[in-house]
């Protein structure tokens, strides 16, 4: 059966995976400049198929784009104007970045199986920390978008005379006994309070409420966290962006 590749040309590393209808069958992330792996990626799995979600215009972005349109016999580039099973209810889809409408539409399918009855709100901590609502009819309201953990230490460091960069691992006491741990408890301690914030107060509005984590640092915080039932989900932009492509050849004129 010939399967589908999704790319996620994200702000900091590329990730791709390979499905098979609606099964992932391989993943693997790579630097933009290492486009070789992708090819190696192609190689290995010759994907008839694929799918683009990009948010930056650059060099090495153009080139990994070329490359999947030399190798697959259709290619859909995501934009706001892409059809897909959400609609959009922020007031400038133009401006919306292409991750966020991944992550968004990999959420709700993933909810609508579990529970089409749930609003669903999505945080992916990456780069930057997106926090979106999908409503459980498929209208994206919007959301908010925060510095991501490294932006925060890397901040700290670089915008102040004396303060270091910290290791994001090691003790977050409430109370910091050192510069290292008051940094360290200062940025992960703020954004564990910040999640749980934006949850309890949309919980107020939408009070049956599913919630997603996802990103490259969206394991450690939903193992700090504690909460079993917030859903961690690696993989949440490839399954959107793979359910857009199905949507789109369901529903070609």
């Amino acid at each position: 059966m010939k399967g589908n590749l999704t790319i996620d040309n994200g702000n900091t590393s590329v990730k791709v995976a390979y499905f098979i209808g609606t099964q992932v069958v391989a993943t693997n992330r790579f630097m933009r400049r290492d486009v070789r792996l992708l090819d190696r990626f192609i190689s290995t799995y010759k994907p008839d198929t694929a799918i683009v979600c990009g948010t930056a215009a650059t060099a090495g972005t153009q080139r990994i784009e070329q490359l999947v349109e030399q190798r697959c016999r259709h290619v859909i580039h995501l934009t706001h104007e892409t059809p897909m099973p959400i609609r959009l209810g922020y007031s400038t889809p133009q401006t919306l970045g292409r991750d966020r409408i991944a992550t968004a539409v990999g959420a709700w399918n993933i909810a609508q199986r579990l529970d089409n009855a749930s609003d669903v709100l999505v945080i992916d901590a990456g780069t930057a920390i997106t926090y979106d609502l999908v409503t459980a009819d498929g209208c994206f309201v919007g959301g908010n978008i925060a510095p991501g953990v490294g932006l925060r230490f890397k901040s700290l460091h670089e915008h102040t005379g004396q303060l270091p960069m910290v290791d994001p691992e090691g003790e977050t006491p409430v109370v910091g006994y050192d510069t290292p741990t008051a940094i360290r408890s200062g940025v992960l301690l703020g954004i564990l309070g910040e999640v749980k914030s934006y949850i309890a107060d949309l919980k107020l509005s939408h009070p049956n409420l599913m919630v997603f984590l996802t990103g490259g640092d969206g394991r450690m915080l939903h193992s700090r966290l504690n909460d079993d039932s917030i859903i961690y989900y690696e993989h949440l932009a490839a399954e959107g962006l793979n359910r857009i492509y199905l949507y789109n050849q369901t529903h070609e004129n």
